[in-house]
């Protein structure tokens, strides 16, 4: 077995209030794993460890993703650039040339997110909605291998949550996802 994340004993603490404690599991490449658990129970924290933004307090993890990609709950675009602008900021602090497969790709999203129309207005300009997908595009246009979800979908209708989730699986049909939530609905849209 080819295994994209192999998480091993962790742990994380606030103060005295233990959020993680002695986490072990692993994921295959390829494989689609949910973590279902009510608000405040440690799932943002597991993802914001995984993903180097938070250290653990004990444990450890190894994540073997060429290209991994995190989507968080806020949105986390720069408010002085344009939805486009935020899309593509990896390949320009990469100085990285945009390809036309890369814009054919850029053009798909945005209709499937319903964003056409609104490339060049800024994050204050937009709805909560809007400024996700707009986040959610820039994680899946650099066409990860292991994409870590936190609660990605929670401010987007059912409608527009299960169309980008079927782009994504028609589109990436072998990426490994990690998606964690407390939303029970979104849970059979990855699994089918």
């Amino acid at each position: 077995m080819n295994l994209m994340l192999s998480v091993r004993k962790l742990t994380k603490s606030f103060g005295a209030r233990r959020v993680i404690e002695n986490l072990s599991f692993t994921i295959a490449a390829g494989e689609r794993v949910t973590l279902f658990a009510p608000s405040g129970s440690g799932k943002s924290t597991l993802i914001n460890i995984l993903c180097g933004v938070a250290q653990p307090d004990g444990g450890d993890f190894a994540l073997r993703a060429g290209r991994p990609a995190t989507i968080f709950q806020e949105p986390r675009l720069f408010p002085f650039m344009t939805v486009r602008e935020n899309i593509f900021f990896p390949w320009k602090i990469r100085r990285e040339v945009v390809t036309g497969g890369l814009l054919e790709r850029y053009q798909a999203w945005l209709r499937v997110c319903e964003l056409d129309g609104h490339e060049q207005q800024f994050p204050c300009q937009l709805s909560g909605g809007m400024k996700q997908k707009a986040a959610f595009m820039r994680g899946m246009m650099t066409m990860p291998d292991f994409v870590m979800m936190d609660e990605p979908f929670k401010s987007i209708d059912v409608a527009s949550k299960t169309r980008m989730i079927r782009h994504l699986l028609d589109e990436y049909p072998g990426v490994t996802l990690l998606l964690v939530t407390h939303n029970l609905d979104e849970i059979p849209l990855l699994t089918t």
